[in-house]
């Protein structure tokens, strides 16, 4: 994901993930055009969205060339009538995915014309499952891109959601029973009192898995891996 609110992403910001070489994974994906109006096409995107969704959220960048999943040129999305695209993508979400959830859109000039930026946030209500047409799947991602959920991923993701919902209703409680014990972390004064619980979402998620291909790939680690006496491969 680009690590920049979405109202402020530039060409600059793409130029740089350009120039860095960064390669398309888990929350990034380049697209040279925007998503078509064929059945496979609508079906593709759906895909793309509800797996960001699924998993870890992501950035999508239409109107770039991409070789080997790394930015090659940006050549700008070909569109008479971006709002009309947004607007079409929004409903296309809309009655595609189930439960409904959130994507945000951005169009930045750039010195080819136009490029859209398809944000995904992470869901704290998935699984989301793709419903066009027949086509009825769930979608994650890792470093590699998305994949179909088999049916125990789905019941691990299933439960995961549950699961979520049940330890911040327990945190809740116990902090209450907590102040009324008077074991609260602070001292409170004996009068009544508004309390706002600030439950740690992200503390209560599974624990986030890492790409280390790119580690394996990169020349300074070798290069300390070498000064230290370690080998190098």
């Amino acid at each position: 994901m680009i690590p920049n609110p979405l109202t402020e992403i530039t060409e600059a910001d793409i130029q740089a993930i350009r120039e860095a070489g960064v390669q398309e994974g888990q929350t990034l994906e380049f697209k040279r055009e925007l998503p078509g109006t064929r059945d496979e096409d609508k079906r593709e995107f759906l895909a793309d969205s509800s797996s960001f969704a699924n998993t870890e959220g992501g950035d999508m960048i239409h109107g770039v060339a991409e070789d080997q999943g790394v930015i090659t040129d940006i050549v700008g999305a070909s569109s008479p009538d971006f709002d009309a695209e947004i607007l079409r993508l929004e409903n296309l979400v809309r009655d595609g995915i189930s439960p409904r959830m959130g994507i945000s859109f951005r169009v930045v000039p750039c010195s080819a014309g136009k490029l859209l930026v398809v944000r995904v946030e992470k869901s704290w209500i998935r699984p989301h499952r793709v419903i066009f047409r027949g086509h009825d799947k769930f979608y994650a991602r890792t470093s590699a891109g998305k994949f179909a959920l088999d049916v125990s991923q789905l019941r691990s993701a299933f439960l995961h959601s549950a699961t979520v919902s049940g330890q911040i209703s327990a945190f809740r409680v116990d902090r209450i029973i907590d102040i009324f014990n008077d074991r609260a972390p602070v001292a409170l004064v004996k009068a009544p009192a508004t309390v706002l619980h600030l439950v740690p979402i992200q503390a209560l998620t599974e624990q986030p898995e890492y790409d280390l291909t790119r580690f394996h790939r990169s020349a300074a680690l070798h290069v300390l891996g070498t000064a230290r006496g370690g080998a190098s491969e």
